[in-house]
């Protein structure tokens, strides 16, 4: 279908269904949040245009509206997980001043190190890390076998040691921390 033609066909699917997609997701996430679940839904509408059949848009659409509503449900439900497990970390490390201070110091270190790493190397390290996601989760993810996802783990892990290990103010930090620990 012509880019004119697909646009006058979503013009007229929207103008026809728009009001029953938005009492739908209304229903099931609110009106305040439903606005922006449709708004996805007819993005979805305008990719997939030339595949929706004619005698089944409003199932069509109701049935995107329901992905669209599970994809939002699992997103909040990670959100809030990471909500309540860094809730806990606050809880459990409430600690001095000069603690934190060390903390963040060694935290801009860690991420200047990862920043100085391939873009491939550092996803790899921020599935791991900040997704908590396993090696075969990490295969999924980048569409690539166990094993080669276990071996980049392994490699970027490595690699961020060496720019960790070559770095003069990282040396430094971890000195004073042996120092510290010594004392």
């Amino acid at each position: 279908m012509d880019t004119a033609g697909a646009d006058e066909r979503l013009n007229q699917i929207f103008e026809h269904h728009y009001n029953d997609v938005l009492a739908y997701c209304s229903r099931r996430i609110g009106r305040s949040d439903a606005d922006d679940v449709v708004a996805e839904v007819f993005a979805v509408a305008w990719r997939r245009i030339d595949q929706i059949d004619s005698d089944t848009i409003r199932p069509w659409l109701f049935g995107t509206a329901r992905w669209v509503l599970a994809n939002r449900w699992r997103s909040l439900r990670r959100w809030d997980r990471l909500h309540r497990k860094m809730s806990a970390l606050a809880r459990t490390y409430a600690d001095s001043p000069e603690v934190l201070i060390v903390r963040r110091e060694e935290d801009r270190e860690m991420l200047e190190a990862l920043s100085r790493l391939k873009e491939s190397d550092q996803e790899v390290l921020r599935l791991t890390a900040w997704e908590e996601l396993t090696a075969s989760e990490i295969a999924a993810v980048l569409n690539i076998t166990v094993s080669a996802a276990e071996k980049r783990i392994q490699r970027a892990l490595q690699r961020l040691t060496n720019v960790v290990e070559s770095s003069p103010t990282t040396q430094l930090s971890l000195r004073a921390a042996e120092k510290k620990a010594e004392s």
